[in-house]
């Protein structure tokens, strides 16, 4: 299940990072984007909203995992362990039965990976749109 689990929001992470990449190589876009400063900032926000959405479902499809199984009585409790989990806040007010406690490692280890992931995608995003801010103003050719 977590290795099922680590590929299903791999390919999610992989989506959004293609649809990044795409988006920000239009060459409509790029005219759009290098008009005006209020455009790149947008540009950024809805890349940044669209990472964090992908973020969300991979939160989700954990909790779902969880409920499934039987793990917690309410989508409500799997959610919350869930974003403890994956984001590795980790309070530790909710566990897992002992004998599924390694699923909630996996499932920490898929959040650090795919923080460092999205990191990595609006890191890219900021030098695309701030590339376009430079051949607008004529800093670059």
């Amino acid at each position: 299940m977590a290795v099922g689990m680590l590929v299903l929001t791999a390919a999610i992470h992989t989506l959004v990072t293609v649809i990044q990449a795409e988006l920000t190589h239009r060459p409509r876009l790029d005219a759009w984007c290098g008009a005006r400063s209020r455009r790149r900032l947008l540009m950024i926000v809805a890349m940044a909203l669209l990472t964090a959405l992908a973020l969300w479902v991979e939160i989700l499809l954990w909790a779902l995992l969880y409920r499934g199984l039987g793990l917690f009585p309410a989508l409500e409790g799997s959610l919350y362990f869930s974003g403890i989990t994956f984001t590795t806040v980790g309070y530790g007010d909710t566990t897992l039965p002992a004998c599924w406690r390694l699923l909630s490692v996996a499932e920490a280890v898929n959040g650090v990976l795919m923080a460092g992931w999205s990191t990595a995608q609006l890191v890219y995003v900021v030098q695309r749109i701030t590339l376009l801010r430079l051949v607008s103003e004529g800093r670059l050719p």
